[in-house]
């Protein structure tokens, strides 16, 4: 019996390559994308390419000018801002709708994510900070079974984080561990309500946050 191996499609490659060529350094904000040059480095065609980068543009990656190219787009404040609200209103309307369902196990998963993320902020490594706070996200949002909510919100927390940053602010991280361990208490207590507003009008506040957002992303007044 053969077993056939499931291989993504061929954009859905060119896809993940740009991405992580973004995340690289290789693809900088602003820069003008060679159509010409990434279809020869990968031997393809630039059918897929083009696949690929309508995808990008849709999540806001890159914007596509008609006969100039393809811009690697720059992150704005109001960027951010559409972000955070967006992200707020999603997990806030998640997390009252699957409350029930949240039990000792998912309980057990968040605390263990964050105290990881506390003990690496302490050690001042920030490796894997991202993908702790993401994979702690993911234990509430992954009960949901909307599926559609849950997709939607992942290319918009990967656009805030889309290229490599080194200027973690501490004081920041520290207190989005806080704010992780209120939700946790919140959810212990069975305060579905208290929950939901720690996310929507705290942790992802652009108002409450946005001291620090500025700071990040080297936004000026």
């Amino acid at each position: 019996m053969e077993y056939q191996v499931n291989t993504p499609p061929l954009r859905e490659q060119v896809y993940t390559y740009l991405r992580q060529q973004m995340n690289l350094g290789a693809l900088i904000p602003g820069s003008t994308i060679n159509l010409g040059e990434i279809a020869k480095q990968l031997g393809i065609s630039k059918t897929p390419l083009r696949d690929a980068l309508i995808h990008l543009e849709i999540e806001g990656f890159v914007t596509i000018i008609p006969r100039r190219g393809v811009r690697v787009n720059l992150l704005e404040l109001r960027d951010v801002k559409n972000a955070y609200d967006t992200i707020g209103v999603i997990e806030n309307s998640i997390i009252l709708d699957c409350f029930e369902s949240i039990n000792r196990s998912h309980i057990s998963q968040l605390e263990e994510l964050n105290n990881k993320m506390v003990s690496d902020i302490k050690k001042n490594d920030f490796n894997r900070l991202f993908d702790l706070n993401l994979r702690f996200h993911d234990v509430y949002l992954n009960v949901s079974d909307n599926d559609y909510l849950k997709k939607f919100i992942i290319p918009i927390k990967q656009r805030l984080y889309d290229f490599p940053r080194k200027n973690y602010i501490k004081e920041w991280e520290i207190r989005n561990c806080e704010e992780h361990r209120l939700l946790i208490d919140h959810i212990k207590a069975g305060c579905a309500e208290d929950a939901a507003k720690i996310l929507k009008d705290v942790h992802w506040s652009f108002d409450y946050q946005k001291d620090f957002i500025k700071e990040f992303y080297n936004f000026e007044d």
